[in-house]
């Protein structure tokens, strides 16, 4: 199974880069490559993974309010991701096929 996920991170009273961090902090130990600065791909082990996950990424909403929107979407291993990234093509297969 593998995520995708989309968010903005939006200029506040607290700093973009803690915002960032705890993002980041969501994901540690997880296989992931950005498509774009604001949205990557990310292998999920099961839905309970991908639950704990989006867990964390509310609590990081609620954390930075108004600093901090996402989208996170779950796909079965092997759903089509159409993507213009050649560069890339190889590690998003190795996510997206297991």
């Amino acid at each position: 199974m593998y995520a995708t996920l989309s968010y903005d991170i939006i200029t506040g009273a607290r700093p973009v880069e803690d915002v960032r961090k705890a993002l980041v902090t969501v994901f540690e130990g997880c296989e992931t490559c950005d498509l774009l600065a604001d949205t990557f791909i990310a292998r999920m082990a099961n839905t309970k993974d991908f639950l704990a996950r989006t867990q964390a990424l509310k609590q990081v909403a609620s954390d930075f309010t108004d600093q901090f929107m996402f989208v996170f979407t779950l796909h079965h291993s092997g759903a089509a991701l159409r993507s213009n990234a050649p560069v890339l093509a190889k590690k998003i297969d190795s996510i997206i096929k297991d």
